[in-house]
């Protein structure tokens, strides 16, 4: 991650709260097949996911993180599902940071 991506992050904590680095969970590669996609396959495991990183903080995440294609559909998706832009900067590029915010469950 660029010091100007981690400080965009840090700049969403608390300066009290704040530290050197900011745990966090990149999913790599997500999708579903053909025959069930728009069933809710994918947002079922992305509420799995983020369950499984809040209930009881087994991990001490704080962030999902994604590179999703840039396409109207995979960032609809992402946006329906909670998750926020990072950078504006990269809007004209194949792939969009995105993030998600565990402590907002």
């Amino acid at each position: 991650m660029s010091k100007s991506v981690f400080k965009r992050l840090c700049r969403r904590i608390s300066r009290s709260k704040r530290y050197s680095t900011l745990p966090a969970v990149k999913i790599g590669r997500l999708g579903t097949s053909v025959e069930h996609q728009s069933n809710g396959v994918g947002s079922d495991i992305l509420d799995f996911i983020k369950f499984w990183f809040t209930e009881g903080n087994k991990t001490g995440c704080r962030f999902i993180i994604v590179d999703a294609y840039n396409n109207e559909r995979t960032i609809n998706f992402y946006l329906k599902n909670g998750f926020s832009f990072l950078l504006e900067s990269d809007a004209s590029e194949k792939t969009r940071l995105m993030f998600f915010d565990l402590m907002t469950i």
